[in-house]
């Protein structure tokens, strides 16, 4: 039941990331990663309220580290609809299979979760097809990549946080409580930053689409953390996500690759899968 719930959470990130590339052609980054986190609130709320495990966490040590998985959770939202704003949907997407690797060198040094050395190999090899995905000879390209790369390493820290304090909770009530802290974060952000508090435009079937990929991706993920390692469901994850960027960049997006690019693409999802059976 886990590689299920991970399998329909990937596919519904890819549903929501889809989302936001096109939200963001109207909307700033901020304000669109607000009202999604604003309007998924409810449905957290009820999920909880809803289920038997409706208990608060009686330790302290949940809330301080749930919550700076929530501030990394909101740093990365900003940061990845700030790429997706301005470069290429199937090359940008990709890069977020460094958040497995990321995650499971943050396992190492934080938790003492050492790999073999078969892992920090793929490790290796990935970082180097990225790197050169991005651009032409060993010069990087393409914009927005530093953003990416900081959603990256945010949302590295943020699922290793997760897998960290769920055994203090339950799923609804940890998906309840990041979410409020990523509301305020980005509440505070928007209100220091006047000119992006505007009212949300595009498309409502991209917003509408976008709220019940969200809301569905973070439950089903959180669940798929109670049995799996986090690095394994990062390494899943961003494969499925990094296949389904370049059909959607290439067939609803209009977006052009060269040949080398499909090359290394197609290396980092048998790195990143390679990695999840050394890993587990």
């Amino acid at each position: 039941m886990s590689w299920l719930f991970l399998l329909l959470a990937s596919l519904a990130w890819v549903l929501f990331d889809f989302c936001r590339k096109r939200l963001v052609e109207n909307n700033s980054p901020l304000l669109v990663s607000f009202v999604f986190s604003l309007f998924t609130l409810p449905v957290y709320l009820v999920f909880w309220l809803a289920t038997a495990s409706s208990q608060l966490p009686q330790v302290m040590v949940y809330y301080v580290f749930a919550s700076l998985s929530g501030l990394l959770a909101a740093l990365g939202a900003v940061s990845f609809i700030s790429a997706l704003g301005r470069g290429r949907f199937s090359i940008l997407l990709p890069m977020l299979a460094l958040t497995p690797l990321i995650a499971a060198l943050l396992n190492a040094v934080v938790f003492s979760n050492i790999l073999s050395w078969q892992a920090y190999t793929i490790i290796s090899i990935c970082a180097y097809a990225t790197y050169r995905l991005l651009g032409e000879g060993f010069a990087i390209t393409e914009p927005g990549a530093g953003f990416m790369l900081l959603a990256a390493f945010s949302w590295a820290g943020c699922i290793c946080l997760d897998q960290f304090v769920l055994p203090h909770t339950s799923v609804s009530f940890h998906a309840l409580w990041v979410n409020v802290i990523m509301v305020l974060v980005l509440f505070c952000s928007l209100v220091t930053r006047r000119k992006s508090a505007l009212l949300p435009k595009g498309r409502k079937i991209y917003w509408a689409i976008g709220l019940c990929g969200f809301a569905a991706a973070v439950l089903l993920q959180f669940s798929a953390l109670r049995y799996l390692d986090a690095s394994i469901v990062e390494a899943v994850k961003r494969a499925i996500g990094i296949v389904a960027a370049m059909i959607v960049g290439s067939v609803f997006l209009r977006e052009k690759l060269k040949p080398y690019q499909y090359l290394y693409g197609v290396i980092i999802i048998f790195s990143v899968l390679i990695f999840s059976f050394v890993t587990e």
